[in-house]
């Protein structure tokens, strides 16, 4: 898992991606915003319940909010707004694969 304050910023960049207030964004999540407000400023780590309710609410993937993980629905947040996502590292391609890309 990445850091809280890693964590922290990307539920920044959701809630601000959304044009929504803590207060708002806490609301559509069933949370008070004494709540929410600690996972934004680094008082508290984010709890998985409130992770999941991000996904279910917001269809933004845990991986990404707890891993920068790209490559789910969180993808344009991830690569606008967000700390700068980890690239996951590609397999070479197999050699039949790429000649027959290369005669395209």
């Amino acid at each position: 898992m990445d850091t809280d304050d890693d964590i922290r910023l990307r539920l920044i960049a959701v809630r601000e991606h959304l044009g929504k207030t803590q207060t708002e964004f806490a609301e559509a999540l069933g949370l008070g915003k004494n709540v929410y407000n600690p996972f934004e400023t680094g008082k508290r780590p984010l709890t998985m319940e409130a992770a999941r309710r991000i996904r279910k609410r917001f269809g933004i993937s845990i991986d990404w909010l707890l891993f920068g993980d790209v490559g789910q629905p969180s993808e344009i947040i991830a690569r606008n707004m967000g700390p700068q996502p980890k690239q996951q590292q590609r397999l070479p391609e197999p050699r039949k694969a790429a000649a027959k890309r290369a005669k395209r």
